[in-house]
């Protein structure tokens, strides 16, 4: 399958090609398969084991909004080039009309506004289509793009406040759990400014920091942590347990990679002895983190599952009513663009509950804008989408969000081997970036009725922390833009302050 490239292509653009992936038709998730990619003679040329139909998806920059991934219809392989801008208008513009239609089935009310903009964009398409020359042809789909991008962020934002309109006629505030995640207690003051911003708790684990030796312990801030949440009145959830990430391993355990029973009776008696310790108060556990897409350890994928497994397993014989969460790494499945991982992240969770796994719910991380962990960066209809794609597991739904605030080094993320991808952003991080990013994407997530929980990856950058320069606190304490973003969202949907 090939694409003619416009001519100027943009530097922007050229720079994110390598990302382009092929994704097959039949697969609702829409997750990519192994894709080589060459660029020559002014084509974006994707090969596929198989020669069958499917759709593209590439990160484009799309004023205003940036760089995100667009996605192609369905396209059939053919010996004739597609015109990449066309193709991407044409899928962008097709989603908008269909995400419409069927929103609006369920009683979404549109404008007449929004109505004459969906037919003005498709008049223009087709225009773009039928153009005499490449260059007008392109600049056309260009402007089709960009309005088909607006069109689906004025979509998601109008369905996102109905909603929200709807649920609290239904339900009054909304008893969806609002966390940031600490690794440590904060201190008083800060104490004050979470509970004025969330409604829960939430305590990550590094088990380096707590078993840097074998069977001798020291849980000195996950039990401040924990009785801080506590003495504020807060439900908790502890997790994620075990992450696969480099640097949240102790070496010690790290070193039974190659002696896979080994490595689990060694995760399964730290999971045990964690949920032992806590169980009285914590109720709510994410497992395991990352199993579906982190490879620190060697292991393929068939092994990280069995691991998974075991731990869901061993927690479950420690108490059964426990709540045991799996959390999914990249739910988009930009890692299966490899050969070397088969799994996607819709078929981790289901093939844990077809071995008889007990899933509470399935948290998915989205992280924007930084690699390897994250995902590309995405809009609010695509993770809508995501959201309802993930709803078929017929589980209650997690959501974890994180996106940088700025580009400076990070010592206390710099371990865990996360970098922020250049080409995904439209300028650099900025405070009032992530604050509108995350306003928008928490709001999208707390109006969907299966997500129980929406989390903010970490409190402070205070502390050891994944995402670099992530945190709701600077590396100085100072609260950021997006706490008070988070803080307006909890004041008009959850429960009042206490």
């Amino acid at each position: 399958m090939s694409f003619l490239l416009p001519n100027p292509l943009p530097s922007t653009a050229a720079a994110m090609l390598g990302e382009a992936c092929a994704a097959s038709v039949g697969y609702h998730d829409l997750t990519p398969g192994p894709t080589t990619v060459e660029i020559t003679d002014g084509r974006l040329v994707l090969m596929r084991k198989q020669n069958e139909s499917g759709y593209l998806f590439v990160p484009w920059p799309v004023e205003p909004f940036g760089t995100l991934v667009v996605g192609t219809t369905t396209l059939r392989e053919r010996d004739e080039p597609y015109r990449l801008l066309v193709e991407l208008a044409r899928g962008k513009l097709n989603q908008v009309r269909t995400q419409t239609a069927e929103w609006q089935s369920i009683g979404l009310r549109t404008t007449p506004e929004f109505e004459r903009a969906i037919a003005e964009a498709s008049r223009q398409f087709g225009r773009a289509v039928l153009a005499p020359t490449a260059a007008e042809s392109d600049s056309m789909a260009t402007r089709v793009l960009e309005q088909a991008h607006s069109l689906a962020d004025q979509l998601a934002r109008e369905y996102t406040a109905q909603m929200l309109t709807t649920r609290h006629k239904d339900e009054g505030p909304l008893d969806t759990w609002f966390a940031a995640r600490c690794l440590r207690a904060p201190r008083r003051a800060a104490i004050e400014e979470y509970t004025r911003a969330f409604t829960a708790g939430s305590v990550c684990f590094r088990w380096r920091d707590i078993e840097r030796n074998e069977s001798q312990y020291d849980w000195t801030e996950p039990d401040a942590a924990v009785a801080a949440a506590c003495a504020a009145g807060l439900p908790v959830t502890i997790g994620p347990v075990i992450d696969l990430t480099p640097g949240m391993i102790p070496a010690w355990a790290a070193g039974w990679a190659a002696d896979l029973p080994t490595l689990a009776a060694c995760m399964c008696d730290f999971l045990e002895t964690a949920i032992n310790r806590y169980k009285s108060d914590v109720r709510r556990w994410v497992v395991c983190a990352g199993f579906n897409h982190t490879d620190s350890l060697g292991l393929v994928d068939d092994d990280r599952l069995r691991l998974a497994f075991r731990l869901f397993e061993a927690a479950a014989q420690v108490d059964s009513s426990l709540e045991l969460i799996l959390s999914v790494a990249q739910p988009w499945g930009e890692y299966l663009a490899t050969e070397d991982q088969t799994i996607s992240p819709l078929t981790f969770p289901d093939d844990l509950i077809r071995a008889g796994v007990r899933l509470s719910a399935v948290e998915l991380e989205v992280r924007a804008g930084v690699r390897p962990r994250g995902s590309l960066p995405r809009d609010l209809l695509d993770t809508a989408r995501l959201l309802d794609v993930f709803g078929m597991l017929g589980l209650p739904l997690e959501v974890v969000l994180s996106l940088p605030s700025s580009d400076e080094a990070d010592d206390e993320a710099a371990e865990f081997g996360q970098s922020i991808w250049q080409p995904g952003w439209r300028a650099r991080p900025s405070l009032e970036g992530q604050a509108e990013w995350g306003a928008s994407f928490a709001a999208l997530a707390l109006c969907w009725p299966q997500v129980r929980t929406v989390t903010w990856d970490h409190w402070t950058d205070v502390e050891p922390h994944l995402i670099p320069n992530s945190g709701l606190l600077d590396a100085t304490g100072r609260a950021k833009p997006l706490l008070a973003r988070l803080r307006a969202l909890r004041s008009a949907h959850l429960e009042p302050e206490r």
